[in-house]
């Protein structure tokens, strides 16, 4: 999980500063527990700075959209009744605690982030730094207790050696790496992946005071390359990035659009936000259900295996019921179906006769059968509803706006998976009439349609597709469902008309980031939509495959 150590917040508060001191705020929104939107105008332009706490705890600005509950939470409403105008953005202890300062109608207000992890929180202070409301209860330590009325103390802290302090320099018993580490994690501030990012290029054979040195520099000036690195596996985000350690990403300017970037929902789970992270989380869950569905059929489907067989003793019981003695408990017959023919012994209830152990035999068949049949019913849906749950999957992967949301929760309700909470008008989200969908021109100008999620696929397979069209479906895997116009054209489609839709097809499936994808290609007339079905799920009748390398499009590249 990605996290801002505190030499990121310095870099991202030095680079806010002039962007958003003296702004007007517009507007406060809350789109979930941990986080708020603050809509700023700086007399240039709209910003909407980002504050999330726990885990995944950042400030930075955002391009993203976040829908919004229907009723502002406490918090937020207190925010938007109290502040108006940012007046500055400050670090004012060298821990991870961010000052904002606004000027309200009576007074001027701070709201400090406290962004340190799982304890991370949000308190609102009048001008005399008195706590008037916190975004979480604030949880009591021996070292800190917070009250509304009672003045704010920032979070206890180790005494630790300053990284400030002049002449500063590795001891000379750093020999290794791993003591390089050690000596850094002495040093305030210091962060654990900015240590380890150190360390990684001492282990390439530098200088320790070199890089020491370098680092120490770079912080002071607040410049350097940031980056995303991987140590072991796990991603996570430095500020200074030494010479010699390689980057997943990195930048030299423009930190907050890179952390955007970083936690965005496409590139990392802890960028999600309110509904989007709500909206996965539901879906995961009725998968994790569906798929322990599966294994229970699978048991049940092999305890059932033997009902064929029942009806074969049954048939060769009945043709030699001639030799079945009364009160026999078993009898061994030939079975002249296999090949070799082979030796059966039938077990048989004493009790009965001939005809009612025959009888018996074909009964439980009967029953088996049926239950089979259940099973494999049974097995059918739950496939056909994980396809679905996969479909929102990627829906939700590729949802950019907040009306891509909308109606991904719109489909959830009318499954049943998420309600309408009490306070909330059953029309507020509600889809508008016509779904949207993408469109782009082939290389020989016809044009290409294809859906964003559920809704828009089932509109433009049922309404868009008309019989001579062409039809593409990345194969056996979610995807968008994709037209090829004919626009009233005789002939063939050109082979690069119909390679470049297939492409699109793989580009905006869950094969997007695979090298090749196999991609099911037929006219409209062979596609239809089963009665009563999920949407976006439809039956091929027949069809040809196409193997492509996926193409995603760039906006400018789309149809206006």
């Amino acid at each position: 999980m990605l996290h801002l150590d505190y030499f990121f917040l310095e870099r991202l508060v030095t680079e806010l500063k002039p962007k958003i001191s003296g702004a007007s705020l517009s507007k406060v929104h809350q789109p979930a527990d941990e986080c708020l939107i603050l809509r700023l105008w700086n007399g240039r332009q709209n910003l909407k700075l980002l504050i999330q706490i726990g885990s995944g705890a950042r400030l930075h600005l955002t391009q993203q959209e976040f829908p919004n509950p229907f009723q502002p939470p406490r918090f937020c409403q207190l925010l938007r009744a109290r502040l108006k105008r940012l007046l500055s953005i400050s670090l004012p202890v060298t821990d991870r605690v961010v000052e904002i300062r606004f000027a309200g109608e009576d007074q001027s207000y701070r709201l400090m982030c406290e962004l340190t992890g799982v304890r991370s929180n949000l308190y609102l202070l009048d001008d005399a730094g008195l706590l008037i409301d916190a975004l979480h209860k604030p949880q009591d330590t021996d070292e800190r207790q917070l009250r509304r009325g009672q003045p704010y103390r920032f979070p206890p802290r180790k005494e630790r050696q300053s990284l400030a302090t002049p002449g500063l320099t590795p001891p000379t018993d750093c020999v290794t790496a791993e003591d390089f580490e050690i000596w850094l994690r002495q040093l305030s501030p210091m962060s654990k992946y900015q240590s380890r990012c150190l360390k990684k290029a001492l282990e390439q054979k530098n200088s320790a005071t070199a890089i020491f040195n370098n680092f120490v520099t770079s912080w002071q000036q607040k410049s350097g390359t940031a980056a995303l690195v991987d140590f072991a596996g796990r991603q996570q985000l430095v500020a200074y990035l030494p010479i010699g350690v390689e980057a997943i990403k990195s930048t030299d300017n423009e930190l907050s659009e890179f952390v955007d970037e970083c936690f965005s929902p496409n590139q990392q789970p802890t960028g999600e936000i309110g509904a989007r992270a709500h909206f996965r989380q539901l879906i995961n869950s009725s998968r994790k259900r569906l798929q322990k569905r599966q294994e229970n059929i699978a048991r049940q489907q092999q305890q059932g295996e033997s009902f064929a067989q029942r009806r074969q003793l049954g048939e060769l019981l009945l043709a030699n019921l001639h030799r079945v003695k009364k009160g026999a408990q078993q009898i061994e017959v030939t079975d002249w179906t296999c090949t070799p023919p082979a030796q059966v012994i039938i077990p048989l209830e004493p009790e009965l006769s001939p005809q009612q152990n025959a009888a018996q035999l074909f009964k439980r068949y009967k029953k088996e059968k049926r239950g089979v049949e259940h099973i494999e019913r049974r097995q059918q849906e739950t496939a056909t509803e994980l396809a679905w749950l996969d479909t929102l999957l990627l829906a939700l992967d590729e949802a950019t706006s907040s009306v891509d949301l909308n109606e991904i929760g719109q489909e959830l309700r009318a499954a049943g998976l998420l309600k309408t909470t009490k306070n909330e008008p059953q029309n507020r989200n509600k889809p508008a009439a016509q779904p949207v969908v993408r469109k782009a021109l082939t290389p020989n100008g016809l044009r290409l349609f294809w859906g964003r999620n559920n809704r828009s696929n089932d509109y433009l397979s049922a309404t868009l597709t008309e019989n001579d069209d062409l039809w593409f479906h990345a194969q056996n895997m979610p995807g968008c469902h994709l037209v090829l116009k004919r626009d009233g054209r005789k002939g063939e489609f050109a082979e690069e008309d119909i390679l470049f839709a297939a492409e699109i097809a793989a580009g905006y499936s869950r094969g997007r980031q695979a090298a090749k994808v196999e991609v099911m290609v037929t006219q409209g007339r062979n596609v239809s939509r089963p009665r009563g079905a999920r949407p976006g799920l439809v039956t091929v009748s027949e069809y040809r495959t196409l193997i492509v390398a996926p193409r995603r499009l760039d906006d400018e590249e789309k149809l206006d």
